[in-house]
Formats: C-alpha cells, structure tokens, sequence
C-alpha cells in the first residue's frame, strides 16, 4: 500500500511512466460511484507523487503511428480546456461548476480567488498562502451531473508557492486531484495547469517552474487497459 513516487522530465515523459509503472504498482477497484458505476473497473495506484521538472516541454504523449492508437489528448484540446474550462468562469446550461468557476470565484472583498493569489504572490512572492480552492464543503449537495449522478469535482486545490532558485523566484504549482484518469485525463490537466501557471508567473513577475502532482486516487480504466499495454509493450497481464 506504499504510494507511488516518480520524477520526470516532462508531462509527456511522466504520463508514459505511470502508465508503464501501473500494472505492477496497482490494485483492482470495482466502481461502486462515480464514472461508470458498475459497469468498470479500475487499475489504481494506492497513492501518487510526481514532480515534473520542465512541464512547459514535450505537454502531449507521443503515440508511435506504428501501433494504431489514437491519441489522448492534443494541444489544441489542452489550449481549449484552459481557455473554457480554467479561464472562462461562465457556466453552460445545466452545469453546476465548472473549475473555472471556483478559480475565479468573485471574493467578498473583492477581486477573484486567482486574482487575490497573484496580488499575495506579487506582494509577498515566498507566502504559504496562495492557494485556490476548487472543491466546497457545499458540493456534497449540489455536485449532480445531468445524469443526476453525483459528480464532485476531482481537482480539489491549487497551491502556487515560489521557490528562491539561484538569482531567480521560481513559482511551482501542487495541484491534488480526488479522482485521475491517467489515459486521458492527466496529460490534458496538466497541460492546461501548465498554461495556468505560466499565466500566473506573468501576472506576479515570477519565472515559470516545475508541478508538484498528488493523488488517492490515480488509474486507468478497464476499457483502457488493453490501450495501455499496447503503448507500453506489456502484452501479458500481471498475474500479481
């Protein structure tokens, strides 16, 4: 039940690591909520820590054409998913949140959540402080999805904090997910947190530096499976 741990490069290399590394470092977990209730199952780590040391390099997995998979994401999905779902507050009919909604959630003294954290982060750069809250205490009771299933979001914080670095301040970001599709879903979340954070670096006169990723809750589902073990080589099922 050890967590998993792994430094890397990039997004690219840290995404095919983990989903090389998970078949030996996973438990089975049969859906009871969530995304495909009852219908899959999932490989998941027990824990996850990844430190991605130059995220603004090499953001989408490379599929070698040879093996006939389709991509899991792609740069235009992660520029769009930072500009809708990250930037863009304004909620579509019959959704109830979205993550920009709550990054950019209007403050009762003013200014956003993501405003009042680049205003900490330029007026005192090496605070403890500057976190963005993306999940409430609240979503237990209205985080219901159009399918009228329970659908909490599974990004739950932002904390930006620079680091000194030689001469320079260097802003990171730990983001925690609850939940992490680890086929599709972590190259295009990290993309786009990347892009967020290079956006925060600006704002605050920061240099752009390296994630700190987390999560109870990483996997790939059983109808990702075979994907995997073709990307990976891993033909045989581990019988561990």
């Amino acid at each position: 039940m050890f967590p998993f741990f792994l430094k890397a490069k990039t997004i690219s290399d840290a995404w095919f690591q983990l989903i090389y590394n998970i078949f030996d470092n996973s438990y089975t977990q049969e859906i009871q909520r969530g995304s495909f209730e009852k219908e899959q199952y999932r490989l998941q780590y027990h824990g996850l820590a990844v430190f991605i040391e130059h995220p603004d390099q090499d953001i989408v997995p490379v599929i070698p054409p040879a093996l006939g998979l389709p991509a899991p994401t792609t740069m235009e999905y992660i520029e769009d998913y930072f500009a809708n779902y990250l930037m863009d507050p304004e909620l579509s009919e019959n959704e109830t949140y979205r993550y920009s909604s709550r990054i950019h959630y209007p403050m009762p003294k003013g200014g956003t959540q993501l405003e009042r954290a680049i205003e900490m982060l330029k007026e005192t750069p090496l605070t403890n402080q500057a976190v963005v809250e993306i999940a409430a205490p609240e979503d237990y009771d209205l985080c219901y999805g159009k399918d009228g299933n329970f659908d909490p979001p599974c990004l739950r914080l932002l904390d930006f904090k620079s680091i000194p670095k030689e001469d320079n301040l260097v802003l990171t970001v730990s983001c925690y997910f609850r939940s992490w599709d680890l086929w599709a879903g972590f190259p295009s979340n990290l993309g786009g947190i990347e892009l967020l954070k290079q956006y925060v670096a600006e704002e605050a006169g920061l240099k752009n530096g390296p994630i700190y990723a987390y999560s109870a809750g990483a996997h790939i589902y059983g109808y990702q499976e075979e994907l995997a073990r073709i990307r990976t080589l891993k033909s045989q099922k581990s019988t561990g």
